[in-house]
């Protein structure tokens, strides 16, 4: 792997930011509980929507890729070349195409989100950090199975050096690194959304 750019702010720069959404086709409300469930769908749509004026780059990793996600309608405007099939039963990282793609982007922070927190998101936040990456996962964006699993897997993130992170840190964060002020208001107004401020 070649030498990766490294931020010299101790916030989320978004030109170095690349988001991760694993699953996004299995986020519906069959399998999670109701309030989980709502939780997650708004902490994602934020998060893409985010993305967008802040031109982070968003890589897809889904089981179904023709099937839209009730996460967000904004998931149709990911480039084709930004998505990636999800092989059951296995890391997201032993997708060599998604590892290469991500590499070429040239952004060292990847933001992680989706299904499950304790199976995939973990897998391919512990690969990120071995291949030098810093690493957050969006624990109101990242739904577990279980109570339970979502301790010992955000403990297991944090002993690997992995971040902890929620939506509202991540746009306040970008809001805070990005110089164009028009950038600047429509991610603070992104803010409100998560807060339900009308």
């Amino acid at each position: 792997m070649k030498q990766l750019r490294i931020s010299n702010s101790p916030l989320l720069n978004p030109e170095f930011c690349a988001v991760v959404l694993i699953s996004p086709e299995a986020l519906d409300r069959t399998i999670l509980n109701p309030s989980i469930h709502a939780t997650c769908e708004r902490a994602i749509e934020v998060l893409l929507r985010a993305a967008e004026v802040a031109e982070v780059p968003v890589f897809i990793l889904a089981h179904d890729l023709e099937q839209n996600s009730h996460a967000s309608s904004a998931l149709p405007n990911t480039p084709s070349e930004l998505r990636f099939g999800l092989e059951p039963h296995r890391s997201p990282w032993a997708h060599r195409p998604f590892a290469e793609a991500l590499a070429a982007q040239d952004r060292t922070i990847l933001i992680l989100a989706g299904l499950w927190l304790e199976h995939e998101i973990l897998a391919a936040a512990l690969n990120a950090l071995v291949d030098g990456y810093d690493v957050y996962v969006l624990l109101d964006g990242s739904a577990p199975r279980s109570p339970l699993a979502a301790v010992t897997a955000r403990e297991h993130l944090s002993q690997a050096g992995g971040t902890p992170i929620t939506a509202s840190q991540v746009v306040c964060e970008w809001s805070f690194e990005t110089t164009d002020a028009s950038l600047r208001a429509e991610l603070i107004a992104l803010l409100g959304v998560l807060l339900d401020i009308k």
